[in-house]
């Protein structure tokens, strides 16, 4: 999958820098749960963004953000000879909330909401192809240990097809510029 828009992103984000926005990085595992957990019998993933912090007010801060996840191909629950792997790229807008008043130290609160394109393979004795677009959705909590270094743990929620749902958990480190 080609990810052109993003250098254009990027180019576009430098006039946010006059107004104190900040690029940054989002690193984080993936714990699946539910659908996705017997899907790929438990397997971690990975999953790395890209994203613009925009300052709203005092304690509240802006972040979209684009990225990719991926599970790697695991053995399907109830499926002998069949293993699925799972990817996403997402288009996502943070909202983070810092009750101190302060972005560069300290708890914050995010919700997240954007689109999924979602990717499930399966490959062996049932194999199949599974290509979505939906809703997507997460909250969570996080600290900011330094005005670079922050720390976040969220759960998420997206409807792949009316029987399977993405759902699990995400620990995550996101560093500013």
């Amino acid at each position: 999958m080609k990810l052109r828009p993003l250098p254009l992103l990027l180019v576009a984000a430098l006039p946010l820098a006059a107004q104190d926005a900040a690029i940054g990085l989002k690193a984080h595992g993936l714990v699946p749960m539910s659908d996705l957990r017997n899907l790929t019998n438990g397997q971690t993933g990975l999953g790395l963004a890209v994203f613009v912090e925009i300052p709203i007010s005092e304690g509240i801060v802006f972040r979209p953000s684009i990225g990719a996840q991926q599970i790697p191909k695991g053995d399907t629950l109830g499926l002998a000879g069949t293993k699925t792997s799972v990817t996403s790229v997402d288009l996502m807008l943070d909202a983070l909330w810092y009750p101190g008043d302060d972005p560069k130290q300290g708890p914050y609160l995010v919700g997240s909401v954007g689109g999924q394109q979602w990717r499930v393979s399966s490959s062996g004795s049932s194999s199949e192809v599974i290509s979505a677009t939906r809703l997507g959705v997460a909250g969570g909590i996080g600290y900011q240990a330094s005005p670079h270094l922050g720390i976040e743990v969220k759960g998420f929620w997206s409807p792949i097809r009316a029987n399977l749902t993405a759902t699990g958990l995400s620990l995550g480190a996101t560093w500013r510029f």
